[in-house]
């Protein structure tokens, strides 16, 4: 008797769990187009904006005139 109780506790459950479950959502092919396009742009616009990212990190570094060596020596600053 308790076998048929456990039987059908788990018969119901499961019935229960699979009728409360939410349906997969179905796309139509117009709907998959308009979702790779959308997907393939902004992949896009991610690699663009890496790209713009590393451009400005490797920017060629300017020097001063503090910088700049004369016979060996540093150039003394500007008088004013």
């Amino acid at each position: 008797m308790k076998k048929i109780a456990f039987i059908a506790a788990v018969v119901f459950t499961t019935l229960s769990i699979q009728s409360c479950r939410e349906a997969d959502d179905i796309f139509s092919p117009e709907e998959v187009v308009t979702l790779k396009r959308v997907q393939d742009l902004s992949d896009a616009n991610s690699i663009k904006k890496d790209a713009d990212t590393i451009d400005t990190e490797q920017a060629p570094e300017t020097t001063s005139n503090l910088d700049v060596e004369v016979d060996g020596e540093i150039a003394a600053p500007p008088k004013k």
